[in-house]
């Protein structure tokens, strides 16, 4: 799905609006040329303009689908500019974001507490939170003697 912004984007330069402008108003189509090919690639690229054969085409549905309500993620609410804002207490949300901090640890791998530390500060300032929270709820382990963290499997072959 497009989002609005990137068709705002693709339209916000002058020459391609002109351009996108004399697409639409062509009825079988604008023919392609290599003074129009760098300008329209950006409209293609959003999903604005198709080429057939040597035609340029408007999309008109694009417009349709990126306005169209995307299903909304529960953990949404909880993020501001990439970044966690408030940290759910319990239930099914507070579920989510843990199983959402705990893919950011790849399986198989081993992380220092230094390095557990700095992906979770990516998130929030709280990180030690964090990574309690994500211990305890069995995501993230640490190792027996406590240099490593993992998801369950990993964290215990280490310790």
């Amino acid at each position: 799905m497009v989002k609005p912004e990137a068709l705002v984007s693709a339209l916000a330069d002058p020459d391609r609006l002109q351009l996108f402008a004399r697409i639409c108003a062509a009825p079988d189509g604008l023919e392609t040329s290599a003074a129009t090919a760098k300008l329209a690639k950006r409209l293609v690229d959003a999903g604005l303009v198709t080429v057939a054969g040597d035609r340029y085409r408007a999309v008109p549905s694009v417009f349709r689908e990126a306005l169209a309500k995307a299903p909304v993620d529960p953990l949404d609410a909880l993020f501001r500019h990439g970044r966690l804002v408030s940290i759910p207490h319990s239930g099914r949300r507070r579920q989510l974001l843990l199983a959402y901090l705990a893919d950011r640890f790849e399986p198989g791998r081993l992380y220092t507490e230094q390095d557990v530390r700095e992906k979770l500060s990516m998130v929030h300032d709280d990180h030690a939170t964090l990574r309690r929270y994500l211990v305890d709820e069995g995501l993230l382990q640490r190792s027996n003697d406590g240099g490593a963290y993992g998801r369950p499997a990993e964290a215990r072959a280490a310790g």
